[in-house]
């Protein structure tokens, strides 16, 4: 081939393409994995509970409505009228005046096979206030009205109910309502309610309740705050809370000892009413969350793997050509194999001991057996030990982009940006047209 350096780039070019199928290979595994802890999760959920959320209280009075009615009939096949007292029932449902949870999470990791995740246990209380419906809050009455007032009913939406642990305690105006199944909130059916003997009248009352109860759930407790003025204030010993859904804390401390949240809203802000909640509504959220996803930082660093593998070619390209020292295509593949098979180690040790660890030993072994072979390779151990020490430069780059998750598209920049930087500067006086011509013979002087 009249130009062998274009061919031994072009060569190389489809080794380093070829090597996207391993590293291909590997992400595929690492997502499978990541399928399998969801699995895991799932299984832990349904032997105890899932992600939870609260939602109320609502009180609830059925108001029956006698009035009277005129209606039409026929007599003789004449359209006649008459007046007829009718009935009717109306459903007033309140939102509290004033709401406030109160709450501790006790929080533990549960394991299924290799996988765990959190689960907790709410102590919470719910308290605030009512101010009973009027007859304002009545569609417009029919002539001769006569309203009966029924009692209240104090409902509580739960996402899961299998994890109430035991029965809630409810107080509604001072008495202590026994606690029976079903929400009876639309948009939330799952729950429990309680019946008061207390008669509404329809006139001005303000009615104090109180909730106590113990949850458990998985990964997430949600509060949707329905009163006109919400507050919630939550305690747990997990040290990496994320606090998300429709409204973030106003304070929030954070620890190796736990964390403590305080939230506040009001009606105006919340916009939710009974009758009308929306179920997928997350009001005040927590979830608990690990950190170190091994699977997550696993998938950014395969992402990685064609850096690995670019950089690694690049280097020895320009040892063989300026070193004229030859390194086989095979060679080159053999190398960008051990490091495909880096990013593997890397998923399975993690799997079983912390991801530091598993990054330190996978870098390791991956380090000594390239160094290993690259002094055979290259004809010299201090050869090999060179390119071992850029390469464990590069591993713990890779490693300080991994931990710094908020800095990782900036710490990655500049990774690439040195090492291009590097390879311009490195090679800025080489003659690239001089490397792809053979060699001319020396001239040699012959005595007369």
């Amino acid at each position: 081939m009249k130009n062998p350096l274009l061919f031994k780039c072009a060569l190389l070019a489809l080794i380093a393409a070829l090597l996207l199928i391993p590293l291909a290979m590997v992400e595929r595994t690492i997502e499978e994995r990541t399928m399998h802890r969801a699995e895991a999760v799932h299984a832990i959920a349904a032997s105890t509970a899932g992600e939870q959320s609260i939602v109320g209280p609502v009180l609830t009075v059925l108001v029956e409505e006698e009035f009277d009615e005129e209606k039409s009939y026929e007599s003789n096949g004449e359209p006649k009228k008459k007046w007829v007292r009718s009935k009717r029932t109306h459903t007033l449902s309140v939102v509290p005046r004033e709401l406030h949870l109160d709450g501790a999470l006790a929080v533990e990791k549960r394991a299924y096979g290799l996988h765990e995740t959190a689960v907790f246990e709410l102590q919470g209380k719910v308290t605030g206030s009512f101010e009973a419906p009027s007859v304002a809050a009545l569609p417009p009455l029919g002539p001769n009205a006569h309203l009966t007032w029924g009692v209240p009913t104090l409902a509580v939406g739960i996402a899961d109910p299998r994890g109430m642990t035991g029965a809630p305690k409810m107080e509604l105006a001072g008495k202590v309502l026994e606690p029976r199944r079903a929400a009876r909130i639309h948009g939330m059916e799952t729950g429990f309610h309680g019946v008061s003997d207390t008669v509404l009248d329809g006139g001005p009352a303000h009615l104090p309740f109180r909730i106590d109860l113990r949850l458990a759930g998985t990964g997430t407790l949600g509060f949707v705050p329905l009163g006109e003025v919400s507050t919630a204030d939550l305690r747990g010993n997990w040290p990496h809370p994320s606090f998300g859904g429709d409204f973030l804390p106003r304070n929030r401390e954070t620890g190796k000892d736990g964390f403590t949240a305080h939230w506040s809203t009001t009606g105006l802000a919340s916009g939710s009413e009974a009758g009308r909640i929306n179920g997928a509504a997350q009001g005040f959220q927590v979830r608990l969350i690990d950190p170190v996803d091994v699977y997550r930082q696993a998938l950014r660093a395969v992402k990685y793997g064609v850096l690995f593998v670019v950089l690694s070619f690049t280097a020895f390209f320009l040892f063989e050509h300026l070193k004229t020292l030859p390194i086989h295509p095979i060679q080159y593949l053999l190398v960008g194999l051990a490091q495909a098979v880096f990013f593997l180690l890397l998923t399975s040790l993690s799997e079983h001991i912390a991801f530091a660890l598993a990054y330190l030993a996978a870098a390791a072994a991956s380090i000594l057996l390239i160094g290993v072979y690259l002094a055979a390779v290259l004809r010299g151990w201090r050869r090999g030990l060179g390119f071992s020490a850029g390469l464990a430069l590069l591993y713990a780059a890779l490693f300080g982009i991994l931990r710094s998750e908020q800095n990782a598209l900036l710490l990655g920049s500049l990774l690439l940006f040195f090492a291009l930087a590097g390879l311009m500067l490195g090679t800025r006086r080489i003659d690239w047209y001089g490397l792809g011509k053979p060699a001319e013979p020396m001239a040699v002087d012959v005595a007369p």
